[in-house]
């Protein structure tokens, strides 16, 4: 039997999280499941702990690429392994609970068949998987009819979190992938929020882990997510993250008038709210701290 779902992880040196992370994945209530592994020639124990996993589980598919190709490539790549009409994205530190792949597969089957991409609510965990915060995303269906007004909401939540939910892998395999820069998952969300809408499951199911060793606290060392050798210093990395929602949407396949309005948004509900991030672009290409940091 085809599975209904591919949870695809992407990994690299994760073997802190990768314990929990995995277990998450592999206690799903769905059955009709694969699981995806593609490791980017980790140093650490990430192998051996994915072995061990897929001797045990045979809806493991473990492949280790034999150099490190950047968290882009391999993004990307274990999307190109996926089999399943419905994929999501699984970090090597972030948890799910057990029906959140479940549950998603209901609301779709519930929802608008234009709808690309549905996920549950959020809980906020720390580096010891205690829970810190609820996340104030009870209304972040981002369900509107067009596609300026599902982009303006979440670029104005912020809500790069909504990546890790159920996408319908072929809505997914119609974007331009993973972008080189960081903001790319917002990038993403902007491509499908251009194809069709997205739903909320009501219910907490996904627990994003927040920690100082994660991706997304390295500031412009960032840059070397994407590709390990990159430049940093005149990568200008927050300042892309505009330019990319603006080619999503002029790569998008909607009408003249919609993509002028897209446009119209991006500068308005995220660009300007978030200009600390080019800011900063400046001061690294200048080869100085932020007055901030300096302070």
């Amino acid at each position: 039997m085809s599975p209904r779902a591919t949870v695809g992880m992407p990994v690299y040196n994760g073997e802190k999280y990768l314990p929990a992370a995995l277990d998450s994945v592999r206690e799903q209530d769905e059955a009709d499941l694969e699981i995806v592994i593609s490791d980017n020639a980790s140093t650490d124990a990430t192998e051996e702990i994915c072995r061990a996993a897929a001797a045990e589980d045979d809806r493991i598919r473990y492949v280790r690429l034999p150099e490190n190709r950047g968290g882009r490539f391999n993004f990307n790549h274990v999307l190109s392994l996926a089999t399943a009409p419905y994929f999501t994205w699984a970090a090597a530190d972030d948890v799910r609970r057990p029906a959140f792949v479940r549950r998603c597969l209901e609301v779709f089957a519930e929802s608008d068949p234009a709808t690309v991409l549905v996920y549950p609510r959020t809980q906020i965990m720390d580096a010891g998987g205690i829970v810190t915060e609820d996340l104030n995303d009870a209304d972040l269906a981002c369900d509107e009819p067009t596609p300026h007004e599902r982009m303006g909401h979440f670029l104005r939540a912020q809500a790069a979190h909504l990546f890790y939910g159920l996408h319908r892998t072929d809505a997914l395999r119609r974007t331009r992938g993973i972008r080189p820069t960081v903001g790319n998952d917002l990038v993403i969300l902007a491509e499908l929020a251009c194809q069709g809408p997205f739903q909320l499951v009501p219910e907490q199911l996904f627990l994003q882990r927040r920690h100082s060793e994660q991706f997304s606290q390295q500031g412009q060392a960032q840059v070397a997510w994407h590709a390990p050798s990159a430049s940093v210093r005149f990568a200008f990395p927050h300042t892309k993250v505009s330019v990319e929602l603006a080619r999503g949407v002029l790569a998008s396949d909607v009408p003249a008038t919609e993509k002028a309005r897209a446009l119209a948004t991006i500068p308005v509900a995220w660009t300007i709210p978030r200009w600390r991030g080019p800011a900063a672009d400046v001061w690294a290409a200048l080869g100085l701290e932020p007055r901030s940091r300096r302070r």
